[in-house]
Formats: structure tokens, sequence, C-alpha cells
């Protein structure tokens, strides 16, 4: 059971790893071609900092009601 969560968890990462870097890829050629659109910039800088808060920085433990955290 507890390999599956760990697996489980692995290929979330993996999954988010490759959606940050299809965001940066689209955030730079945005970014180089008008650069004027700062408003589709800012909505990606905002999606990319809460999926890195959210999956890699696990800010969701820090509030969590559970003690149990192995």
């Amino acid at each position: 059971m507890e390999e599956d969560k760990k697996k489980q968890a692995y290929g979330i990462g993996a999954v988010v790893l490759a959606l940050l870097a299809v965001l940066t890829v689209g955030e730079y050629l945005i970014g180089s071609i008008a650069s004027v659109w700062w408003a589709p910039l800012l909505g990606i800088a905002i999606l990319k900092a809460f999926l890195i808060m959210r999956d890699y920085m696990h800010v969701g433990r820090v509030f969590a009601m559970e003690e149990d955290h192995e």
C-alpha cells in the first residue's frame, strides 16, 4: 500500500514537472514575441507559483489538522 502511494506521488510530480516545463516555454515565447501581453504572463506565473507551492513545497501539510506526518 505504501509503495502504491509513493508511485502515485512520483507520477503526479512528473506530470507537474512536465506541465511546468510547458508553461515555462509558453511564457518565454509569449514574452519574447509580445511582451505587452502582461495579463497572460501574469496568469501563467500565478499558476506556476500555485503548482510549485502545492506539489513541491507541501504547503498543505503545514495547515493540515493531522499531527501524524510519517
